[in-house]
C-alpha cells in the first residue's frame, strides 16, 4: 500500500475572524480536509494517510453515531476518516450518513454479519496510520486524539493505548507493572482503542463472537502484553454512556 504525505488545508480568512471557537475551526478543517481528500483519494485510492481512520462501531443496541460524528468534527484537527461500522444501525443513523457521504464512510453489514465482521471489515478497508475505535462514547475534549496518539508515539515500547472511566491515568499507567484490564461485567467502562494500523495483522483481528463491543475491546486487549498497552483515563476526554 502506498504513502501519501499528509496535505494540510488552511483556511487564513476564517482563522482570522474574531469570536471562532476551536469547534469552528476544527468543522471548517474538517469539512475542507475531506473535500480535498475525497478528490486525492479518487485520484489515488490506496494510499495511505498521516493521520487516524476513527471507527464508530453501530449495532442494533448501541448507535450513538450521530452525536459521536457531530462531537468529532467540534474537537477533533485535521487529519482523520470517519468510518461507521454499521451491524444494524437505525434508520435515522443511515439516512444521516447517507447525507454525509463523501465525509463519512459507511461500512455496512450484510444481513447475519456479526458485529465484530463489520468492525473487522471496517479496519481492513481504513487508511489511517493510526485507528481509534470508539465505544458508545463521545470526544469531550478539543484535540483528545493528538493527546493519545502523542501517548502511542512517545512510548515506542506502547502498542495501544485504551481508556476507560476507571483508569488509573497516563502517568500511573506508565509506571505500572500490570495495567489491570476491564473484567467482564464490571463498572469499568472502556471508551476507546487507539492503535497502529500494523497491531491487527500482529495479534489478529476481533473473533467472530457474540459480545458488545467493549466486551470485544476488553478480550482483543488481553492479546496485547501488558507493558505494550497504555491505560488513560476517559473521564475528561470523553463522554460515554452504559446502555
Amino acid at each position: 500500500m502506498k504513502r501519501r504525505r499528509a496535505v494540510r488545508a488552511t483556511n487564513r480568512a476564517s482563522e482570522k475572524r474574531e469570536g471562532r471557537t476551536s469547534g469552528e475551526h476544527y468543522r471548517a478543517g474538517y469539512q475542507a480536509g475531506y473535500a480535498l481528500g475525497l478528490r486525492l483519494g479518487q485520484e489515488d485510492r490506496d494510499s495511505v494517510f498521516e493521520g487516524t481512520s476513527i471507527i464508530i462501531p453501530v449495532d442494533p443496541h448501541h448507535d450513538e453515531a450521530i452525536q459521536a460524528i457531530q462531537h468529532i468534527e467540534a474537537t477533533t484537527p485535521h487529519l482523520y476518516e470517519v468510518l461507521v461500522a454499521d451491524a444494524g444501525a437505525a434508520t435515522n443513523t443511515r439516512r444521516y450518513i447517507l447525507e454525509r457521504s463523501g465525509a463519512v464512510r459507511h461500512i455496512k453489514g450484510n444481513s447475519g454479519e456479526s458485529l465484530a465482521h463489520v468492525v473487522n471489515k471496517a479496519m481492513s478497508v481504513s487508511l489511517g496510520e493510526y485507528i481509534a475505535i470508539l465505544a458508545n462514547a463521545s470526544p469531550n475534549l478539543d484535540n483528545w486524539l493528538g493527546i493519545l496518539t502523542g501517548e502511542l508515539e512517545r512510548k515506542p515500547v506502547v502498542k495501544i493505548v485504551y481508556a476507560g472511566s476507571k483508569a488509573a491515568g497516563l502517568a500511573a499507567a506508565a509506571n505500572a507493572e500490570h495495567p489491570a484490564l476491564p473484567a467482564s461485567g464490571s463498572e469499568y467502562v472502556l471508551s476507546c482503542l487507539l492503535f497502529r494500523r500494523s497491531l491487527p495483522s500482529e495479534i489478529g483481528m476481533w473473533p467472530e463472537a457474540n459480545r458488545s463491543v467493549e466486551e470485544h475491546m476488553s478480550h482483543w486487549l488481553e492479546r496485547v502484553p501488558a507493558q505494550e498497552r497504555l491505560q488513560a483515563e476517559a473521564s475528561s476526554l470523553f463522554v460515554s454512556r452504559k446502555l
